[in-house]
């Protein structure tokens, strides 16, 4: 039988250290670290298959020269000041963090942008802080085209995983991140441990998916 791994991770800054000690030696905050608990379990073995990131088909040794510099392709969001943001488009492969104050709008131009993006791609929305009904109910405020956009309501990473396999959009939105948990993580949502590791798993997703963009919201 396989032992249970642990560690012990500070929730302010994210340092990991082989035992539990009462002050966090990387920030000097107090009682911030706590136990993670790393159980193996065949959710860990089949995350071993999500090594290295969306954008590489493979992971392989290449000279410097033979790096193909061609330039990405970018697609637009359908508002122009977001493609100037993002410097000139989305990125396919890319995974972009939207931060701001609540009430901001985040959730919003997030909606707008896929549901004008759903009748160009396959698209999936997934909301971890809101049920379905209370994004439908602001499409309908705004005016928004609602019979292309696929949603999810759902916070455990690797069905939101499991799901984009089936589903395979070529672009998905994360609402919002610090509410996503992985099931192998003892620590609560939000935490530093859970953010990494959820982050860490989408951005995983293997590239023969055709989901190549996450946007996470914060």
């Amino acid at each position: 039988m396989s032992k249970t791994k642990r560690a012990y991770v500070c929730n302010d800054c994210g340092a990991d250290y082989p035992r539990w000690q009462g002050q966090c030696s990387a920030c000097g905050s107090w009682n911030t670290i706590t136990e993670v608990r790393l159980a193996a379990s065949p959710q860990v073995a089949r995350a071993e298959k999500y090594a290295g990131y969306a954008g590489a088909a493979e992971a392989k040794v290449q000279t410097l020269s033979a790096i193909d510099l061609q330039e990405v392709p970018r697609f637009t969001s359908g508002f122009k000041e977001l493609d100037r943001v993002l410097g000139g488009g989305i990125v396919p492969g890319a995974a972009i963090l939207i931060g701001g104050s609540p009430g901001a709008g985040k959730s919003t131009l997030l909606l707008q942008t896929m549901c004008w993006l759903a009748s160009q791609m396959p698209t999936l929305y997934v909301t971890g802080e809101e049920s379905l009904q209370q994004v439908a109910m602001r499409a309908e405020r705004l005016g928004l085209p609602k019979d292309k956009l696929k949603m999810l309501s759902e916070t455990n990473v690797e069905t939101i995983c499991q799901i984009a396999r089936q589903e395979q959009p070529k672009i998905m939105v994360i609402d919002s991140i610090q509410v996503m948990h992985c099931a192998d993580v003892a620590s609560a949502p939000g935490s530093v441990a859970q953010v990494r590791e959820s982050a860490a798993a989408l951005t995983r997703m293997p590239s023969s998916i055709t989901l190549r963009f996450s946007w996470w919201v914060t």
